[in-house]
Parts: structure tokens; C-alpha cells; sequence
């Protein structure tokens, strides 16, 4: 990052060089051809125009690598803000954990993903929500994108929402207190879609069946459906139809 900045300095300087080596040239040439030649006079203002056009040119690309350079160090202290929490690494990693049969419970009773079990304060699970909360907050607010943060923080935010754990605990009980997970989860899933990662199908024929998973407490489907955790369990078939359009507004 010092480099970087050091380089942009550097490049700052050189274009204020430029700058005023143009108009040095340009003041030194004018006053010794206006009187004689009026037309040498003229190719030098459009001297000077260039020369102007170019440092502006160049201050706009200064100030484009800035912001760009501002938002990869902001993403790099919101992930450190995830990895360096403990209740998020604890969850996160139980939640995993019961992805991957590797659990306390999977361990002792050779359960699946389907039946798996893990218990959380929930103080601890609204938390983990309230961060992904955030991120929608400054996704609306064009801080970032999903250009930037799927590839970051999407397996994350879906290994959570689509558990049964947290929409146990907290969104199927509560879904109005967390329009913003839904409303997140929905346009990360359309961005998602967008870019060839799931098709609109795969989501429809998800949503079904998950529903119809619930009406059975989730015998009806086989453990290996669950292992897709960006289309597990979507958030539009934990509630009804009407209050769904209701949270999202869609």
C-alpha cells in the first residue's frame, strides 16, 4: 500500500512539472513571437489548453485510483472485522463444522446436515446478522458492491441464513425484525443469478422444495440437496407469499 501511495505522489508531481513546464514554455514563446507572428501565438494557447487537459486528465485518474484504492482498504477492514470476532469465527465455524459431518452431534450419532444440531445464544446469532445488516447498508448506499464482496463474504452470509439454526432461532420467528437480511439475500441471489452462478430454475425449484421440507420436517429431501449453501434453503419459502412481498416490497 506504500508503493502504491508513493506512486501516486510521484505521478502528482510529475503532472504539476508538466504543468508548469507548459506554461513556462508557453509565456517565454508568446512573449517573444506575439508581436511578429499572431498565428504562432494562437498554436501556443493551444499549447497551454493541451497542458491543462492533460494535468486535469490526470488528476481525474489520480482521484479514480484513490477511491479505488480507499475501498479495497475499507473491504480489507471489514474482513478483518469478521475473522477477528469471536462469536462470528464461532459460529461460522459450527456451522461449517455441521456442513461438513464434523459436529459434536454428527461425530457421536452419525446424523446429516438435515438433522444436525447446534445451539447459540441468540444474542450471539443477531450479531452475526446485524453484520451482514451492515453490509446491505452500505450496499444501498453504493459504498460497495457485489462485485467485490461475493467472492468475499457471500459463502459466509448464505452458510448462515440458509442453516436451519438461525432461521430457527431468529428469521422464521422474527422475519420482520430482519428486512434487510431478506432484502439482501434476495439481491445478492438475483446478482448471483445475473452472472450465470445459479439460474432463476434452480432458486424456483429450491424454494418448492424446501417448502415442502418444513410441511415434513425435512424428511423429504435427501442430505446431498443441502450441500449447495447458496440455494439450500432460500429465505422466500420460510414464510408466506404475502408477508414475503411485504419484508422485500417485491
Amino acid at each position: 500500500m506504500k508503493s502504491i501511495n508513493k506512486r501516486k505522489t510521484m505521478v502528482l508531481v510529475l503532472a504539476v512539472l508538466f504543468l508548469i513546464l507548459i506554461t513556462t514554455i508557453s509565456t517565454f514563446l508568446r512573449d517573444y513571437f506575439f508581436n511578429s507572428y499572431d498565428g504562432v501565438s494562437l498554436w501556443i494557447t493551444l499549447l497551454e489548453v493541451i497542458g491543462v487537459l492533460g494535468t486535469i486528465i490526470i488528476a481525474i485518474m489520480q482521484l479514480r485510483d484513490s477511491k479505488e484504492i480507499s475501498r479495497a482498504t475499507f473491504i480489507v477492514e471489514l474482513n478483518r472485522t469478521f475473522v477477528e470476532n469471536p462469536d462470528y469465527t464461532e459460529i461460522y465455524n459450527a456451522l461449517q463444522n455441521c456442513l461438513d459431518k464434523k459436529c459434536t452431534l454428527c461425530e457421536n450419532s452419525g446424523c446429516d446436515v438435515t438433522h444436525c444440531e447446534i445451539h447459540f445464544e441468540k444474542s450471539k446469532i443477531s450479531n452475526y446478522l446485524t453484520f451482514f445488516e451492515t453490509i446491505y447498508i452500505l450496499y444501498k448506499k453504493e459504498v460497495i458492491s457485489f462485485d467485490i464482496i461475493d467472492d468475499l463474504f457471500a459463502y459466509r452470509f448464505f452458510l448462515a441464513v440458509h442453516s436451519r439454526l438461525i432461521q430457527q432461532e431468529k428469521l422464521i420467528p422474527q422475519p420482520e425484525n430482519f428486512k434487510n437480511i431478506f432484502l439482501l439475500e434476495k439481491e445478492w441471489l438475483d446478482y448471483r443469478i445475473k452472472h450465470g452462478k445459479h439460474t432463476q430454475a434452480e432458486l424456483d425449484g429450491a424454494c418448492e422444495k424446501y417448502r415442502k421440507a418444513l410441511e415434513t420436517d425435512g424428511e423429504a429431501l435427501n442430505e446431498v440437496e443441502w450441500e449447495n449453501v447458496y440455494m439450500a434453503r432460500p429465505l422466500k419459502a420460510i414464510v408466506s407469499e404475502e408477508k414475503y412481498k411485504k419484508i422485500t416490497g417485491k
